[in-house]
Parts: C-alpha cells; sequence; structure tokens
C-alpha cells in the first residue's frame, strides 16, 4: 500500500508489499542477512506506506519500501532484502533533506524496532499516518476519493507524545542484561531507557537492570493515573545486587474518567492510559448519540468501554472470550446492575443476542472482524455500529462489507494511540441507510 502525499498529489499508487515468506534462515540467500554487505541505491521518495516505511522507484523499475526515509527526499539506502518485484532498503544517507525531518530523541533508534517514526515531525507523522488510513479505503475498500474524504478526519495526537507506553516486554540476558532483539536481527540490544516508555517502567528498567537471574522475560505494567504497577515474573536477584523492585503482582489497576479498572498480567489493555481515555469519550459518545435502549459491546475485553457505557446508557451486553479478561470485568462491572456479561466467541454469541442491541461496539484484534459477525449485524435490527480498529487494512475490508450489506460510513476518525510508531488506531461510525 502506499500514500500519495500532499506535496504531490499525483504520486503514483502501487501494490502492497507482499507479506514476507518465512524461511529458515541457514537456507536464505537474500534478505535480512545481518553481515551481508548491502547494495547501495540512490532513490526518491515519493509517497508513504503501511508498515511506517516510505516508498520510491528503484532505478530498474521495482517498487522500494524505505526505513527511516521521509516522502519527498532524496536518498542513498542499502538494500536489505529483494524479490522480483519490489526492494525493502534502509535509509544510509539523506541527499535532499525533508523539513519534516528530526533528530529522533531515542539513542537506541534504528537499532531497536520498538519505534519506527522518531525521524519524523509528530504533526507530519499525523499527517501521514491519517493518509495510510485514506489509501487503504481506496485501495482494498475500493471507495471513492469522495466518499473517504467526506468521512475521514484527521488524526487525534497527543499533547506530549513521549512516556505514555503503560506495557513494556523486556528481553533478559542469562548475564541479567536486559533489552530488546536488535531491529531484523536475532542479536540482543541493552537498553538502559525507553523514551516511548512510562516513567515508572524506565525506574523499573533502571533497578533491574544487571540484578536479575533465571528469566528470559521482563513485563512492566503502569497504571499511569493509578500509581500501581505489575511486574512479571517474580523476580529474583543476583547474590548482593537486589534491586528496588516489587514483583510478582497478578494484577494492577488503572483510573480512566474516575472509574476504577483492575487488569491481570494475561489480560489486554489500551497501552497509553491518556489516550485510552479520548478513546472512550469519542466510543461512548458515538454509541450515545442514537439513543439506544440496548448497546453491544463486542471484545469487550475488561470492560474498557462497558463502565462508561453502562454510566450513560440503559442496558449493556458485553462479550468476551478471554477468562482473564472475563475475571476483571466481573470485579470492573460489578457496580453496574443494568450490565449483562457473556463469557464467549462473539461470533457465536452476537447471533444469539435476545433482544438484540440498537448499537454494537465492536474492537476486535488485528485480523479484523469474520465475515459472518458482518452478515449477522446486516441481518439484525442494529441502527449504528461503532467499530475501533488497530489495522486500517482490515478495517477497509471490513468497512466495504458493512456498506455492501446496507450500512452508510458516518464519520472515521483516527488516534495516534501509539505515537512514534507505525501502528494506527480508528474509531469507524456506521449507521444503517434509510
Amino acid at each position: 500500500m502506499t500514500l500519495d502525499t500532499a506535496a504531490d498529489p499525483h504520486a503514483e499508487v502501487v501494490p502492497e508489499r507482499p507479506p514476507r515468506k518465512r524461511q529458515k534462515r541457514r537456507r536464505r540467500k537474500r534478505g535480512r542477512l545481518v553481515d551481508r554487505p548491502r547494495t547501495p541505491v540512490e532513490l526518491e521518495l515519493t509517497g508513504f506506506a503501511a508498515g511506517g516505511v516510505a516508498m520510491g522507484r528503484a532505478p530498474d523499475g521495482r517498487i522500494a519500501f524505505v526505513e527511516f526515509g521521509i516522502p519527498g527526499e532524496r536518498v542513498i539506502a542499502e538494500i536489505t532484502s529483494e524479490e522480483s518485484s519490489y526492494i525493502e532498503a534502509r535509509t544510509a544517507m539523506v541527499l535532499e533533506e525533508s523539513p519534516e525531518r528530526v533528530e529522533p530523541r531515542c539513542e537506541y533508534y534504528g537499532r531497536c524496532g520498538g519505534c519506527q517514526l522518531q525521524h519524523i515531525a509528530y504533526g507530519e507523522q499525523l499527517r501521514l499516518k491519517t493518509g495510510v488510513v485514506r489509501e487503504q479505503m481506496r485501495r482494498i475498500g475500493r471507495f471513492e476519493d469522495a466518499e473517504v474524504d467526506t468521512a475521514l478526519r484527521e488524526m487525534i495526537g497527543m499533547n506530549d507524545p513521549w512516556g505514555y507506553r503503560n506495557h513494556m516486554r523486556f528481553t533478559v540476558r542469562r548475564d541479567g542484561d536486559i533489552g530488546f532483539m536488535e531491529h531484523g536481527t536475532h542479536r540482543f540490544l541493552r537498553v538502559d531507557h525507553c523514551e516511548i516508555a512510562n516513567p515508572e517502567a524506565n525506574r523499573v528498567l533502571r533497578n533491574a537492570q544487571g540484578r536479575t537471574m533465571q528469566t528470559k522475560q521482563l513485563t512492566v505494567r503502569v497504571g499511569e493515573h493509578s500509581g500501581e504497577s505489575l511486574v512479571q515474573p517474580k523476580l529474583r536477584w543476583r547474590p548482593g545486587r537486589r534491586g528496588n523492585v516489587r514483583s510478582g503482582q497478578q494484577h494492577y489497576h488503572e483510573l480512566l474518567r474516575g472509574a476504577r479498572y483492575r487488569v491481570s498480567s494475561p489480560a489486554f489493555f489500551q497501552v497509553n492510559s491518556r489516550q485510552t481515555e479520548r478513546l472512550i469519550e469519542l466510543v461512548v459518545a458515538r454509541a450515545r448519540a442514537v439513543g439506544p435502549r440496548l448497546v453491544a459491546d463486542a471484545y469487550s475485553g475488561v470492560g474498557t468501554f462497558a463502565v462508561a457505557l453502562a454510566q450513560v446508557v440503559p442496558d449493556v451486553v458485553t462479550i468476551e472470550a478471554s477468562s482473564a479478561a472475563g475475571d476483571d470485568a466481573e470485579v470492573n462491572l460489578a457496580p453496574y446492575d443494568n450490565v449483562r456479561r457473556i463469557t464467549g466467541t462473539v461470533e457465536e454469541q452476537l447471533p444469539a443476542l435476545n433482544p438484540q442491541p440498537d448499537v454494537v461496539v465492536v474492537d476486535p484484534p488485528r485480523a479484523g472482524l469474520d465475515a459472518s459477525i458482518i452478515e449477522t449485524v446486516v441481518d439484525s435490527d442494529v441502527r449504528r455500529v461503532v467499530y475501533v480498529s488497530c489495522d486500517p487494512a482490515t478495517l477497509a475490508r471490513d468497512l466495504r462489507r458493512f456498506v455492501d450489506g446496507g450500512f452508510t460510513i458516518a464519520e472515521m476518525q483516527p488516534i495516534d494511540m501509539f505515537p512514534h510508531t507505525q501502528h494506527i488506531e480508528c474509531i469507524t461510525t456506521l449507521d444503517r441507510a434509510k
């Protein structure tokens, strides 16, 4: 997938990069062998692609997906992988620099694979990510430009896009060093500070660095507004090197918009507490706007949306398959007697709901919605769908199915839950056509 830039509205649209084939490392003849000399190539970057990479054309006409570039730049890039129709490359030298290029804040940027966009000014990140949504809607959803432009809003960013991540997973070496795997390799990279991590996660990292033993991973989860934290596993310390870290907690709590949420170690919870409050506000406003009697919260998790919905609509029903999330939801939703919880898959439970909901809120995993779920909604009396997506490609696919089934897209509102990374969250509101 490529995105036309505002600077070049006639930039070409090219096919999305195919998924990379999984092969055993010893048999790979091309691609990401770390120590192999890389071929340099000069490129004009004309667009931006899903995955947080710039795009251009190689001298031989193949599409080039280029890490750490910006549309409008001329660069020397080193080829890291190549196929018959495209190459992947990494910016080695910038010959003509974009005015949107900035100095990355993180000393590990480019080696650590956690962030892809720190070299781009934050406002431009938001514009480029919005454009990714736009192009996926055109290419995968097959929507006309006018349809997309009418519905799509500019991405909502953060006032301070640093220190936001409340959930970190680190790799721990046998010698106690803590870090991540180096970008595109199997090599360990020791990390002493992460610029997008919550300060408490960095405190845990600092106090545990080089001191732990008998563990391969370290998970840190932080309640930004509650001050609580969860560190797993229960840490064992090297003799004489005990760190100032409490560990082994089974759950922690977070406060969002005045509500208290319990979150267990294996349960999913949004990684950005500040933006999650805005996400909840947007979802609840869109669900409430049509005056529903009953709202179904599918993929309800620990009750992130249901807690807020229960305060403003008469009745809520939640559907969640995860037992860990379900246990948390039982605690979080206990104060609300207008919520009915159902444990099971959305595919099985949504068609069986009686009475049928007026509004359905869906927040599926990256794979999106199964076609059967969309068919169930299309064939029901549901008036509005509020779709929270973390993948613009599967969102575009699913929206085409909804529209073909008789719904119209009222609004698409991207929100930046993951600053400085390729990841994109989007809230789409669909109404049944009159």
